[in-house]
């Protein structure tokens, strides 16, 4: 053991005061710790991980330690027993010391993350847990943080991080993938069911009979523009009988209002959203959503939505939607933005019937689709 490592056993050791419990390494009921940090779709993308521990040790009690990005979707995965919120910090290395004085009565704790993060290594070690779980850069030498170092997958983008997680399942017995173990369900809680059933009780809603929601952000940069998104919304409202929803993450929620608003349409609103639960629920009640790559994609994973999703940029095998019913649109190479009509043609499967002699009202103001770059 290097010089660091011996360092970092000598911190660790004044967190074991902290202890009520003293960690086992194979208890028939362990107290297991899942780390999950970043964002809210990093954790949906964590879930099939809960599930496939509650299944395989239903007397387990699991706790996720997560950022507070996240901590709304774990608390809403049934297999969840508790979520603890990871207190930010300036430093990797007090927030390390400061969130693992917090986190020392587990018997297992796992390192949820696609990859080696120094900062999460340090928490995990910090734990004192009896089995520590994470991916290593190597695994041919004894690793300073984890009692059980896993080797990374060859090429990390060329795996979907559902399976990329479940690798770290290894040491605990767990080793095959099926289709049942990539499970996305949550539970959308009462309150927020109660508020998609009170935006749902106003126009434009509550005089269709059916209605789509097209969400407006992303954290990549798009290459499918406001007037685009307008432009495909027009044509919907035009073209079929569906009322529409914009919705957005809370820093363009006034963009989705003031587009809503200048549309002036009667049959289109902008809905905010106060968290994703909350969104989940009006995605339960939609026919589908329009989407770029991000949390309202993985969310409409969760609850089974048809999505079309417009897919700018990224590794695609690893983070796109798991939705049994997701389309996707990609910008092709060089590609600026994604042809308006493109989009369109690919919505269909999502639409009704056409209605009679509005079609050719867009037929000469749209360009000649190119093939449909549509991934199923």
């Amino acid at each position: 053991m290097n010089l660091f490592h011996t360092i970092i056993d000598l911190i660790a050791q004044p967190l074991k005061l902290r202890r009520r419990r003293r960690p086992r390494r194979d208890p028939a009921d362990p107290r297991i710790l899942v780390i999950r940090r970043n964002r809210m779709g990093d954790m949906i993308y964590t879930l099939p991980l809960f599930h496939a521990l509650r299944r395989h040790f239903p007397k387990a009690h699991l706790t996720v330690a997560c950022d507070l990005l996240g901590a709304q979707i774990a608390r809403a995965c049934e297999s969840v027993d508790e979520v603890i919120v990871l207190e930010p910090s300036w430093n990797s290395w007090v927030g390390a010391l400061t969130n693992g004085a917090r986190l020392q009565d587990y018997d297992w704790a796992i390192a949820a993350k696609g990859g080696f993060d120094l900062r999460l290594a340090l928490l995990t070690r910090f734990t004192n847990a009896a089995v520590r779980i994470g991916f290593e850069r190597r695994t041919d030498r004894p690793s300073g943080y984890y009692t059980e170092p896993i080797a990374l997958p060859g090429d990390p983008h060329d795996e979907h991080q559902i399976n990329t997680l479940l690798r770290l399942l290894k040491p605990l017995g767990l080793v095959k993938v099926t289709g049942m173990t990539v499970d996305l369900s949550l539970r959308v809680p009462a309150a927020s069911r109660e508020f998609a059933a009170a935006i749902l009780a106003r126009p434009p809603f509550v005089s269709s009979q059916r209605f789509m929601l097209i969400n407006l952000s992303s954290t990549v940069p798009l290459k499918f523009r406001e007037e685009d998104f307008i432009a495909v919304a027009e044509r919907i409202v035009g073209t079929t009988d569906f009322a529409v929803g914009f919705v957005a993450a809370p820093a363009d929620q006034q963009k989705a209002r003031e587009i809503a608003m200048c549309m002036a349409s009667k049959r289109i609103a902008a809905i905010d959203t106060p968290g994703p639960l909350d969104l989940a629920a009006l995605l339960e009640q939609a026919s589908f959503l329009l989407t770029p790559e991000g949390g309202a994609a993985h969310l409409a994973a969760t609850v089974g939505t048809p999505a079309l999703v417009l897919w700018s940029e990224g590794p695609f095998k690893k983070w796109h939607s798991k939705g049994r019913k997701h389309a996707f649109v990609h910008a092709q190479q060089g590609e600026e933005n994604i042809p308006v009509e493109r989009v369109w043609q690919a919505l269909q499967p999502y639409l009704p019937p056409k209605k009679d002699g509005l079609e050719k009202i867009w037929e000469s103001s749209l360009e000649q689709p190119p093939a449909p770059d549509l991934t199923l």
